[in-house]
């Protein structure tokens, strides 16, 4: 009985001690977990400008060209933000320099070009309108609708580049009554232009 008592105590007292070393195992992987996510590292090419002022000797000024002057290669590049090789120091092991940023400046290159080729789209019709009234009629004259050129014909009032061309593409015209057998020259446009044309 006695020794059945021993043998019980020496079990409680050994599953004790693998419980008390299977707790501590425990206990001690739960700390660097935590102390991992407290000291994460701050990603200097996406760390907000709040961010960067948390760090030690990083004010706001300093923060703002910090993120000015992104993206950085490596945390040594600080120094492009003014910052001097004792204060790198202090914060390379709070810091660190992400790859995403570059990725995300080459999504935004596209976004950049696509509205610099809108633009140039936009200013061609411009020029075009610019160019349409450099032809411009001197008071009395009028054009021979037999040998103007297109562009003379194009600034008469009512009168495109491609009625112009079917302008040309009908002569020879005997009166100027004739141009309104081109297509899409009726009484009324031939009204605007009749005193602006001649076949002499």
């Amino acid at each position: 009985m006695e020794r059945l008592m021993k043998n019980l105590s020496f079990l409680f007292c050994w599953s004790g001690l693998v419980g008390f070393v299977v707790a501590m195992v425990l206990v001690l992987n739960v700390p660097p977990t935590l102390g991992q996510a407290k000291k994460a590292l701050l990603d200097l090419n996406s760390a907000s400008e709040k961010e960067l002022e948390a760090l030690p000797g990083v004010g706001s000024a300093t923060a703002k060209k910090i993120t000015a002057n992104r993206p950085y290669k490596s945390v040594d590049e600080l120094s492009k933000a003014g910052l001097s090789a004792k204060k790198i120091e202090t914060l390379k092991p709070l810091v660190t320099v992400g790859a995403a940023p570059p990725a995300a400046k080459s999504v935004e290159a596209p976004a950049k070009t696509a509205p610099a080729v809108a633009a140039v789209t936009k200013t061609q019709p411009t020029a075009e309108k610019s160019t349409k009234p450099t032809v411009k009629l001197a008071p009395g004259q009028k054009i021979n609708i037999n040998t103007a050129s297109k562009e003379q014909l194009d600034a008469l009032p009512g009168i495109g580049p491609v009625k112009a061309q079917a302008i040309i593409d009908g002569r020879p015209y005997q009166k100027p009554e004739d141009i309104m057998k081109v297509k899409g020259i009726k009484q009324g446009e031939f009204n605007k232009i009749k005193d602006l044309i001649t076949v002499k």
